[in-house]
């Protein structure tokens, strides 16, 4: 998908992600389709949120894990009059894929990957807009509201035609990814593959209070989600960082004292807070939930929820 024209400065990119509308080509994003009668019993029983009475044109948002608690991926599930559309990054289709097909048994339910591309509209005026072309779908994904169009090849030149006429007329402001990162991070929102990965389990990425359901019975991994929550905390946590300098690499080790106790995972120079960075990094569990005084690389840093209210 041809990318809209990012005319805006940086500041205003994400200003707009914040506090307007921004809008981006997600060319990393991709789908499986989860189709037959038997689709939604059986997916409730592959994801870690309640899907069961999901109607037609509703998505939630939920984590797959293996049989050993670990995350395969985040997921947006969109539901439609006769499947179920898994919105995942386009790089774990293929294993997502092949996982899913070990648990199918004798259900009535087909798995495939779906030629998709997604235009999304993140920031708390995204719900109010209307562009005609295509499946509308919730997905916030930078922590402040927001929509995706889940489009087949045939139906994205329009609505990216649409858009772009949005954009010229001022109501919504193409973005950057650079922009969308910095959003992310200043909203302490947590992407796959960046800040936590397969050898992560749900409660160590933060992801609970969105991604996971405690009422909605039985799912592989269950039993190793539900321990670890029971048992009150995991070893390490992902957590929100303000920098009082210039942003880290991810990598950078964070300390406490002359202690490390955990490594950033994605910074950026704020554009919302001037001379200073904000970061997620994954820390020592007793380290965030005591707020400790952190620093990196020398720059004093403070543990916060989220970073830009």
């Amino acid at each position: 998908m041809n990318a809209l024209a990012v005319t805006a400065s940086l500041d205003d990119q994400v200003a707009a992600l914040r506090e307007r509308v921004g809008a981006r080509a997600l060319d990393d994003m991709g789908a499986l389709a989860v189709r037959g009668k038997d689709r939604t019993k059986w997916l409730n029983g592959m994801v870690t949120n309640d899907v069961r009475v999901l109607p037609a044109g509703r998505s939630v948002y939920a984590a797959i894990v293996g049989l050993k608690g670990k995350i395969l991926t985040d997921v947006f599930v969109d539901a439609r009059d006769d499947e179920m559309l898994l919105v995942m990054p386009r790089a774990r289709l293929a294993e997502v894929a092949e996982h899913f097909d070990r648990y199918v048994v004798m259900e009535d339910v087909f798995v495939s990957e779906r030629d998709v591309q997604v235009l999304s509209l993140q920031g708390p005026g995204a719900g109010e807009l209307t562009v005609a072309t295509g499946a509308r779908f919730a997905a916030d994904r930078l922590g402040r509201g927001g929509v995706d169009l889940v489009l087949t090849p045939d139906e994205a030149p329009d609505a990216l035609a649409a858009l772009a006429a949005l954009v010229a007329e001022g109501a919504v402001v193409a973005v950057s990814p650079e922009a969308w990162e910095t959003a992310r991070i200043e909203a302490g929102v947590a992407a796959f593959g960046v800040d936590y990965d397969g050898n992560n389990f749900v409660q160590e990425a933060g992801l609970t209070g969105r991604a996971v359901s405690f009422h909605k019975g039985c799912y592989l991994g269950q039993e190793v989600v539900c321990r670890l929550e029971m048992r009150g905390h995991v070893q390490k946590k992902l957590a929100p960082l303000v920098l009082d300098g210039p942003a880290p690499t991810a990598g950078d080790a964070v300390f406490v004292d002359d202690k490390e106790v955990g490594r950033v995972t994605s910074a950026a120079a704020s554009a919302s807070m001037p001379g200073r960075a904000v970061a997620l990094a994954m820390l020592k569990h007793a380290v965030v939930e005591a707020s400790s005084a952190v620093t990196v690389n020398g720059v004093a840093a403070a543990i916060t929820a989220r970073p830009v209210p």
